[in-house]
Formats: structure tokens, sequence, C-alpha cells
């Protein structure tokens, strides 16, 4: 006959098993929540931007913690990629930006102006070319650029094959060259697409990239864009896997598709980096700044500036 222990063994067994499951439980779930927060970093809400703050700090997605290998070549764009770059940055315009598509939200600076030596107010870029956050990156900063300026001489490539969002179809700065009356662009391929040094920086650039470009032992931190000194770019602007298994022609072909996720995605990350060109320039020229997809993204980015 079992005695009144047998019977405390197995509640005590019984009531454990069920304090397991109902921690693993809310373990599961805190991490489904933690994914679904750091998906949506930025969330359009009447055109407001919301910023997820953890520890006191803006979280910064896509800050690259790998070196990768496994290049591609680096290629003179074709005309349709060129082509749509200039075009997406004059349809897309006067269209409403779905702000939730943006998955790494920029952070406002208060250090001093940027600017180059012609007097200008100055974006700095700093990449690799094997970084697939740098990939997905400079799509919108390419169109966004094209509404203020000319470029000639972009190149596209492939992140590395051997890191994560492998072979992510892209742009390349390299060998680019860029015009502009309003500002200066400053785009820095510090590496190529085995990790080799490209183009250096120069020591007041490396120490503004030492200073805020998010780099930890293991983490490069690409890409890295400084607005003028007013805005800053730690991190992807939206998930690159939303490029995978494209040629660099065949994002050209979506891009200006606000319907498709890639369109969607480059025009709503332009439409921001828009916004902080326009902070640069006080809102000049005025067709750009005034815009739908500006005014909208303007008004998310006070909600940042605001913090």
């Amino acid at each position: 006959m079992a005695d009144g222990r047998d019977d405390k063994v197995l509640t005590s067994t019984k009531y454990a098993a069920k304090k397991a499951a109902t921690e693993r439980i809310a373990a599961q779930r805190a991490a489904a929540q933690r994914a679904d927060r750091k998906r949506n970093l930025l969330m359009a809400g009447g055109g407001v931007l919301a910023v997820i703050v953890v520890i006191g700090g803006i979280v910064f997605a896509g800050l690259h913690t790998k070196k990768g290998t496994g290049s591609s070549d680096v290629l003179p764009a074709s005309s349709a990629v060129s082509q749509a770059v200039a075009t997406t940055a004059t349809s897309s315009l006067s269209a409403q930006p779905d702000l939730s598509k943006v998955t790494g939200p920029p952070s406002a600076l208060t250090t001093p102006v940027l600017k180059a030596s012609n007097g200008l107010p100055q974006v700095l870029y700093v990449g690799a070319e094997w970084c697939p956050n740098c990939g997905a990156t400079r799509w919108p900063l390419a169109v966004a650029l094209s509404r203020f300026g000319t470029f000639t001489g972009l190149s596209t490539t492939y992140s590395s094959s051997t890191d994560s969002d492998p072979h992510t179809p892209t742009l390349s700065f390299r060998n680019a060259s860029y015009k502009s009356s309003y500002i200066d662009f400053d785009g820095k391929e510090q590496v190529d697409g085995d990790n080799k040094p490209l183009q250096s920086l120069t020591t007041a650039e490396n120490a503004l990239f030492e200073q805020y470009g998010g780099a930890t032992p293991g983490s490069p931190g690409y890409p890295f864009i400084d607005f003028g000194g007013k805005w800053r770019q730690n991190g992807t602007a939206f998930d690159p896997a939303v490029l995978a298994g494209l040629t660099p022609d065949a994002v050209a072909a979506q891009m200006g598709n606000a319907s498709s996720k890639q369109g969607a995605a480059i025009q709503a990350s332009a439409a921001v980096f828009t916004a902080e060109i326009c902070d640069m320039t006080g809102g000049k020229p005025a067709n750009v700044c005034i815009a739908t997809s500006t005014v909208t993204a303007t008004a998310a980015l006070a909600s940042i500036a605001s913090k």
C-alpha cells in the first residue's frame, strides 16, 4: 500500500512539470514578441514613426557581425539599373510611403554640421561590398540622393555568398561620381567582397565612423551613414531578405512598383533618407522637400528628434 509520502512525491513532480511547461511557454511568447518588435522598429501611424527604445538606447537593426568572403564581380550598372534609380527618384515622390517596411530607424545627431570642402552639407556613407545590410541600404540611398543630384559610374555586384542573406543584389559606390547643387556625397566602400581594403577614410571620417558607426569587437558597424551631422543611419534600412534570389536588373524592374515588396521597401527607405537630406538643405529643393512622401517621413522623423 502506498503511503502519504508517495502522494506528496507524485504531487510535487506534477507541479514541477506544470511549472516548467508554463515557464517554457512564457519564454517562447517573449521570444516571439522580441522578434516582432525587431521586425517593426518603424511603424507608420498617421505619419508618426514609432521607435523601439531598449535600455535607454535605440535598437539598431542590421549591424553586421561577420566579415564575409565569397565575393562577386563588380560591374558597371546596366542602363536599366541606372534609369530605374533615376526614374524611381521622381515617380515615387508623390506616393504615400509604407514606413512599416523600414526596419532600421535613423537617430538624430547633435554634432557639428558635416560639410565638404566646397562648403556644401555632406552625406557620408561607409560600407563594405561583402555586406548584405549595405547591399539593401544602397538602393534607397541612391534613389534619395538622385532627388538632389545626379550619379554617374554606379556599379552593381552581390554581397558575400557565405554570409547571412547571401548573394544580395546591390549597387556599389566605389567608382561612382555625384554632382549636386545642394549636397555633397562621399560614398566609401571601405573593403571589397573579399574583405580586402578598398577605399580609405580621411582622418576626420574615420573619427566619425569610430565614434558613431556602432562597431564592436567582431562587428565592423557597416553600413554607417552620416547625414550632414544631423542624422545617422546604423545598419540596414530594410530586411535584405526582401531581395533574395534577384539580380540587380530584377531589383531595378521592381523598384518603381510600390505594390511589390521590393518597391515598397526601397521607396519607404528612400523617403526617410530624403527627409533627412531636406533637413540638411533647409528644405531645398522645394519640389522634393514638400512632396507627399517626404512630408510623411519628415513627420515621422520629428518623433525621433523630440525624444
